[in-house]
């Protein structure tokens, strides 16, 4: 009995590298940079290797992916009203108030707010006016 082996040979050569544009990366990076989120979860979304995705954001902090798109950074027009002149600067009495006022307007929505204001409660306000 005449026995021929032959090795079989698999190609394990791998396809070229992908290239993703910097738009897709900037996109990428912008879901990755939300509160909460999962880096890993994004990058897996996307099927993109969550080591690279990190790299890609170090890039983006750094300015390498260009500046983001125009509709991702939106700046809220500030004027300052010069008529009214407040007291000078005093210490703040022992219950925490302060004479002042801040006034906002976001669209239709304008919200006046008096006295002490703490940055947690202001942050807040901001958040909800800006969605």
């Amino acid at each position: 009995m005449d026995t021929n082996i032959r090795p079989t040979v698999v190609s394990t050569k791998r396809g070229g590298y992908r290239h993703h544009t910097p738009e897709f990366k900037r996109a990428i990076v912008q879901q990755s940079l939300a509160t909460g989120v999962s880096v890993s979860l994004i990058a897996r979304k996307h099927n993109v290797n969550a080591n690279q995705l990190f790299t890609w954001r170090k890039a983006f902090r750094e300015g390498k992916l260009g500046p983001p798109a125009s509709d991702d950074c939106k700046l809220s027009p500030v004027t300052i009203d010069e008529s009214y002149r407040a007291e000078p600067m005093r210490s703040l009495d022992a219950a925490g108030a302060s004479a002042g006022a801040i006034n906002l307007e976001v669209g239709k929505v304008r919200v006046r707010i008096e006295g002490a204001v703490d940055s947690a409660t202001l942050s807040l306000i901001m958040e909800r006016l800006l969605r």
